[in-house]
């Protein structure tokens, strides 16, 4: 019978990933960063915001077979241009709902943002010498900001279709794979699912003048590519640029992005548009921290960033600091970088200083005799644990947790603060006249009743321009807020009582003639306003 192989044996730094009918210890470390994600995107309710007018786009475009030019969804911007670059994914958002609802798209949702932690994962294992459970502690970092962006939106196709060209440029710079060519045609579809397609023309960009200047300042090395591969990149660099003109805007759709990125209007009432801080927890999460962990790994590693790694590190950088929502794309670059360099790191000179302290000492005298003791591989646990894992997974699909009546683990798909009844209320009495009601409502609004109502301001802050976003931020705080929205016609009052800006104006409207309560539920009130006699 074949020897039962030890500890030490059985974690090798050169581990081969084959398949094995026994799960073993190593397979269940593959699975922890993945269900992270997976776990996290089956429990994040579909946000009240930036969500649900893509789906009603998706539905006007299915049914109507073809692609608005303008603005359907609001009475204060009715006719003004509108692009609509991510067509494709609120296509497939609408598609997938029809075939399968809600339940369905949050599965669909999860499948991405795990198409966008695998080939990161992948490349960190390479990059670490092929050490599983250390890539898999790293790649934690990035599955942990993937589940922290989880909320369903385009972005989470960008995320996906980032980490693939990541992948692809990282194995044909490290002349380990070249599947340069999937690029183009992959742009082909980016371009028209999310608007952060021009981050796959920077990577390739990055990378190409990284490597040139390497070459140049080094001259012909192992490690560097060569003539004839830099013109092969260059080549695809030019064919990805012209799939990008495939967008029903062709080249214009550079001046959309350029738009979005320096909206005014955004950046002043879309927190996730304005620059990182870093006396905000969130930011901390979301950026600052994997920041300093990469740069930790790489000041005490021994061996120093290429011209290229530096490029890619300073370049994503600078962009997380400019948004928020900038962050998660420096994390799926820093994360292959920290599993490459983080090995190189003298532990055992590390680890010997920690020995005066008595608590690390004692630590490092129990792993020693650990690591030299034969443990047995214990299948039958491991296949118990990844069957309890596979249990868990299952009660936290989207179409099992809502069913258990756990309030923790949410009791529907949505935001609890979505204003579903009230917006039943509104559609089963068929009300008819402007609305006016916070920014958050208007998304929920727009796939709820329209066409029977449009909105007053939803997601899409960059259609409404500055000016009208600021005096929308004042009506909230301002007296003579009804004098603000004559302007409007407005009829009804939905707000919100969640949201602290909206007790003041649900104080006045209660206190006032002109004003009565129509509906209210425990998470709305809304208003009708008195006619004249």
């Amino acid at each position: 019978m074949p020897k039962a192989r030890s500890f030490r044996e059985a974690t090798q730094p050169h581990l081969r990933m084959r398949w094995s009918p026994r799960v073993r210890i190593e397979h269940l470390w593959l699975s922890l960063p993945v269900l992270l994600v997976v776990w996290k995107s089956f429990l994040h309710p579909l946000r009240v915001l930036d969500f649900w007018w893509h789906l009603k786009a998706g539905e006007v475009i299915v049914t109507t077979r073809s692609i608005p030019k303008t603005d359907l969804f609001s009475f204060t911007a009715a006719g003004k241009p509108f692009v609509l670059q991510n067509w494709l994914t609120e296509t497939l958002y609408y598609l997938v709902y029809r075939l399968g609802g809600l339940p369905l798209l949050v599965a669909l949702n999860t499948a991405l943002l795990v198409a966008a932690l695998v080939p990161i994962y992948h490349l960190s294992w390479e990059l670490s010498g092929r050490r599983l459970r250390l890539s898999a502690l790293v790649t934690f970092m990035a599955a942990f900001s993937l589940a922290i962006y989880s909320n369903m939106r385009p972005q989470i196709v960008s995320f996906a279709l980032f980490a693939f060209f990541y992948w692809v440029l990282s194995g044909y710079r490290q002349h380990r794979r070249d599947l340069l060519w999937t690029l183009p045609l992959l742009m082909v579809l980016w371009v028209n699912l999310h608007g952060a397609f021009v981050l796959g023309i920077g990577l390739i960009g990055l990378l190409l003048g990284g490597e040139a200047v390497r070459r140049l300042v080094h001259g012909p090395q192992a490690d560097t590519l060569s003539t004839a591969e830099l013109r092969k990149l260059a080549l695809i660099l030019g064919f990805t640029l012209l799939a990008t003109l495939a967008n029903p805007e062709t080249y214009r759709v550079y001046a959309y992005v350029a738009a979005v990125q320096a909206d005014r209007a955004s950046q002043l009432l879309v927190a996730e548009w304005q620059a990182p801080q870093l006396d905000r927890w969130e930011d901390v999460l979301i950026f600052f921290g994997p920041f300093f962990v990469t740069l930790l790994v790489l000041l005490y590693a021994p061996r120093r960033l290429d011209l290229t790694e530096l490029g890619l590190f300073l370049g994503f950088t600078a962009f997380a600091l400019t948004a928020r929502r900038n962050g998660i794309w420096f994390v799926l670059v820093a994360t292959p970088l920290v599993a490459r360099y983080l090995p190189t790191i003298r532990w055992t000179e590390l680890v010997t200083s920690l020995q005066r302290f008595r608590i690390t000492g004692r630590l490092t005298q129990r792993l020693e005799r650990r690591n030299e003791a034969t443990v047995p591989v214990r299948y039958g646990l491991n296949a118990f644990i990844a069957g309890m894992l596979l249990l868990i997974t299952g009660l936290l699909s989207p179409w099992v947790h809502p069913r258990l009546g756990i309030q923790r683990l949410g009791t529907t798909l949505w935001e609890p603060k979505t204003p579903v009844k009230a917006m039943e209320f509104i559609a089963a009495r068929n009300l008819q006249g402007n609305i006016f009601h916070p920014q958050i409502y208007g998304d929920y609004l727009i796939w709820r009743l329209w066409p029977q109502q449009r909105s007053f301001i939803d997601g899409r802050v960059h259609l409404f321009g500055e000016a009208f976003v600021r005096n929308y931020l004042l009506t909230w705080y301002d007296r003579h807020w009804e004098e603000r929205l004559e302007a409007y016609d407005i009829r009804y009052l939905l707000l919100s009582k969640g949201e602290e800006n909206n007790a003041q104006m649900i104080e006045s409207a209660r206190a006032s003639s002109r004003w009565r309560v129509l509906y209210e539920d425990e998470r709305s009130v809304l208003f009708e306003k008195v006619r004249s006699p």
